[in-house]
């Protein structure tokens, strides 16, 4: 049975969760946008989606080695029950605890992991090939879209009751969504324009795909953290243990499976929908890209340590809601790095409807505060 979370506690995920997830998204909008020597001795652009979702995978299991390793030292101390912020258990049995519950063994529960590590594995891929085509914070401000799907599936799947106020700030969101959506569109045929691009009509159909990768993304993604939330409450798995054997059954699925369907499928990567090989002589090539994937791995991990434990204290829906949050920052960085640098791919431009994409955003914000009971409504 996982024992209950201190409040300083779950004040310190949920900061690091919105750290830590800044991080995430700058460093993998960033790693897409620069250039390091390919296989065939020609410079290239990094754009690897599926190796962000190796990158991220791997992150995972990094989680449970150090979880292991914690554990380790702890035990060589006699006498002393070792406590640390993001691990909780409580190995004493519950006496309200489900017969079910005990009959599964924890071989059992660990391959139950391999359900929200597959998609994870989907939904990381959907977001690392919308990021490919849209700026970091239209990308960060669709993921709020995972609250509207998280909280369908957590009433049809986990019976939780949904009431009228959880109703209205869904809407909110939906049309938050909607209208960030719209505005990046008519934001991103008015910049074309302005720069004197004559493939500005093109430039929307990948406006359009990039959007809707993302929303995709967020379907499969609220699968996960259903799937997670059900692992930690009814199946009584730790929370970083379900991280790190994400990972491990990720990282199978990546290596044994989807990166040799990549390989043998014809694309543009060299003659691949994704070239592997290629991918690592990228890496070898540019220390600034080696820096960058060591970045990302450490936020990445921490990131995922954070949230699983803000789902374990709070709810998946309370982890979506907080995850858009840092939309904010992205924002405020990109148009600051467009401010110093107009020719760089990760700035931001501001546009007419940039005042567009930030009603809808408040409206996102105002629906995930509605729904998560931090704003209430009158009568509600």
């Amino acid at each position: 049975m996982v024992a209950a979370m201190p409040r300083w506690q779950v004040v310190l995920c949920v900061v690091g969760m919105l750290i830590t997830g800044t991080m995430n998204t700058l460093c993998t909008k960033i790693q897409f946008t620069m250039s390091s020597i390919s296989i065939d001795g020609r410079r290239e652009t990094f754009q690897k989606p599926w190796f962000g979702t190796f990158n991220m995978l791997l992150a995972m299991l990094l989680v449970l080695v150090f979880q292991s390793l914690v554990r380790c030292i702890g035990s060589l101390r006699p006498g002393k029950n070792l406590k640390y912020a993001l691990i909780q258990e409580d190995a004493s049995p519950s006496s309200d605890a489900k017969p079910q519950k005990q009959e599964l063994s924890y071989e059992r529960k660990v391959c139950m992991v391999a359900f929200p590590a597959g998609f994870d594995l989907l939904a990381t891929a959907f977001a690392c090939i919308g990021i490919l085509y849209i700026p970091a914070s239209v990308w960060q401000m669709l993921r709020g879209a995972s609250i509207i799907f998280t909280a369908f599936f957590s009433v049809w799947l986990l019976k939780r009751e949904m009431r009228k106020y959880h109703v209205v700030g869904l809407f909110c969101c939906t049309l938050g969504v909607v209208i960030v959506g719209i505005a990046n569109v008519l934001g991103g045929v008015a910049s074309s324009s302005n720069d004197g691009d004559s493939d500005s009509g093109s430039a929307t159909p990948m406006l359009v795909f990039g959007m809707s990768m993302v929303v995709v993304g967020q379907v499969v993604q609220a699968a996960q953290v259903i799937a997670e939330e059900y692992l930690m409450k009814d199946v009584d798995l730790p929370a970083m243990e379900i991280v790190g054997f994400e990972g491990f059954w990720g990282l199978l699925m990546m290596i044994f499976l989807v990166y040799p369907t990549l390989y043998f499928l014809p694309g543009s990567d060299h003659g691949h929908l994704e070239d592997p090989f290629d991918t690592f002589a990228l890496v070898k090539n540019s220390g600034d890209l080696q820096a960058m994937v060591l970045l990302y791995l450490f936020s990445c991990g921490t990131f995922n340590a954070t949230g699983i434990s803000v789902t374990q204290a709070l709810s998946s829906v309370h982890r979506m809601m907080l995850d858009a949050s840092r939309t904010t920052v992205i924002w405020a960085f990109g148009l600051l790095v467009h401010q110093v640098n107009p020719s760089s791919q990760f700035g931001e431009a501001w546009t007419p409807y940039s005042w567009l994409q930030l009603g809808g955003f408040v409206v996102l914000v105002f629906g995930q505060s509605v729904y998560g009971e931090v704003i209430k409504l009158p009568g509600f």
